[in-house]
């Protein structure tokens, strides 16, 4: 598992051993990746939620970033963060989130990872923090 902690040079990066948990701690917040790589076509979106079972433990796997756009092609960063008192153990490979995909009427007229278009976290593989800055450059 593949995770990044708020830390002082902004993230701190962690890699959980395969059989060991990362513990989620209360109020915590941190950024995941997925084990798959999502490739979508430009007629195809995707909704990113999380599993009830996790989110009656507290658990919530994104603070506003749910869609994935026709085009993006990269493993999914999800904004993992704790609302609940207690810790919440986390296994890699554990199911946490699911994915709904949607078939649009027509392709996207600009695909996420078009050239020339702002996609920023287009090809990502871990999770990345984020790039906002470089709508300012």
């Amino acid at each position: 598992m593949d995770v990044r902690l708020p830390a002082e040079g902004l993230y701190e990066q962690l890699e959980a051993a395969p059989d060991e948990p990362f513990v989620l701690q209360p109020g915590a917040f941190a950024l995941a990746t997925t084990l798959e790589r999502l490739p979508l076509p430009a007629h195809t979106m995707a909704r990113v939620d999380g599993r009830s079972s996790l989110g009656r433990l507290g658990v919530l796997v994104h603070a506003t970033a749910g869609l994935v756009d026709p085009g993006f092609v990269g493993r999914l960063t999800l904004e993992l963060s704790n609302q609940a008192p207690l810790p919440v153990a986390l296994y890699p490979g554990m199911r946490i989130a699911q994915l709904s995909f949607y078939h649009l009427s027509s392709p996207a007229r600009r695909p996420y990872g078009e050239r020339g278009g702002r996609s920023k976290y287009q090809g990502q593989d871990a999770p990345t923090p984020s790039l906002i800055h470089l709508d300012f450059a």
